[in-house]
């Protein structure tokens, strides 16, 4: 298949590249980012701004795409706090911008849309079914369920195979964005450095990035095979865990102790999430997860390897 990522320069869109070249498939990449090396003669870089249309445009206008990958987006809750009015134009302009540019080529690819457990806010039932109602505490999670509007609607009026993907604490390897919890909890363990926790009553459904990835490849054969449906599905594994439980796995499989400093949870964090997965275990047939603790023992030296460089030196 052709497949455009957008976004693709990102943690889950780089590792989900490499995935679908590996399996034979055409990957266009389009990201705002510096070009990085691609390992694959299946995949081609374009760089540019999701939100500049015509150029986006222009890429529909020279590619045949079977699949469309919407990941680009403001894609962390502290930089849309920080920045609402960048996190609105990438996270609600970008789908616009996108959804325009298909509907002006005449092009018919499914759809999959990239979107977060923070539509949900602090919901009232866990796990979280797909159905919940959204109530989002924060800017990142507003946009967020703008956009998944935006794509089913578009979807269903040109009769398009469409998921929505929510995405829960997704971690794993070295394309991740190291403040992010489980990349930042190691190596502030490791380097033996103070670490500070907002709140720390959280409950987190945390996600190996190559579940995730697995789970995006189910969804893309799913959407193959079917004629015009329109799909929401939890990408998680439905486990919840404390951040006491992240250090404890940490420390286990480091040797060291944590040194930990308990600020005030921010206002616009989610305390608990977990999803429910019975869709995807019946609908996708994702049942076998990587566990936390051995997700966490497999990336430690991906998250580390900068700083066992500086130590050697």
């Amino acid at each position: 298949m052709n497949i455009l990522i957008t976004g693709g320069a990102g943690f889950i869109g780089r590792t989900l590249q490499e995935k679908l070249c590996e399996l034979g498939n055409r990957i266009t990449i389009l990201d705002k980012k510096e070009p990085f090396s691609i390992k694959s003669g299946l995949a081609a870089y374009i760089q540019s701004d999701i939100c500049y249309q015509e150029k986006t445009l222009s890429i529909f206008e020279s590619y045949q795409f079977d699949g469309v990958i919407h990941l680009a987006a403001v894609s962390r809750v502290v930089e849309a706090e920080n920045n609402p009015q960048e996190c609105e134009r990438v996270n609600i302009g970008g789908v616009y911008s996108l959804l325009n540019s298909i509907e002006r080529s005449g092009q018919k690819p499914w759809l999959i849309f990239g979107s977060s457990r923070e539509v949900y806010g602090e919901a009232i039932n866990l796990p979280v079914k797909e159905n919940a109602q959204k109530m989002a505490v924060n800017i990142y999670g507003e946009t967020k369920i703008k956009g998944e509007t935006l794509f089913l609607e578009f979807s269903k009026k040109y009769n398009l195979n469409c998921a929505i993907t929510r995405f829960s604490n997704v971690y794993g390897n070295r394309y991740d964005i190291f403040d992010r919890v489980i990349p930042r909890f190691i190596r502030a363990i490791v380097s033996e450095r103070t670490l500070t926790i907002e709140g720390g009553e959280q409950l987190i459904d945390f996600t190996h990035i190559d579940d995730n990835v697995n789970g995006i490849v189910k969804i893309i054969n799913y959407l193959d095979k079917q004629d015009n449906v329109h799909e929401d599905f939890h990408l998680c594994p439905g486990i919840g865990w404390s951040l006491y439980d992240v250090i404890k796995f940490i420390e286990k499989a480091t040797g060291k102790k944590a040194k930990t400093k308990i600020n005030l949870k921010r206002n616009y964090d989610v305390v608990k999430f977990v999803g429910d997965t019975r869709k995807i275990k019946k609908t996708l047939g994702l049942k076998d997860f990587i566990s936390l603790e051995s997700g966490i023992n497999q990336c430690i030296n991906e998250y580390c390897i900068d700083l066992q460089m500086e130590a050697t030196i």
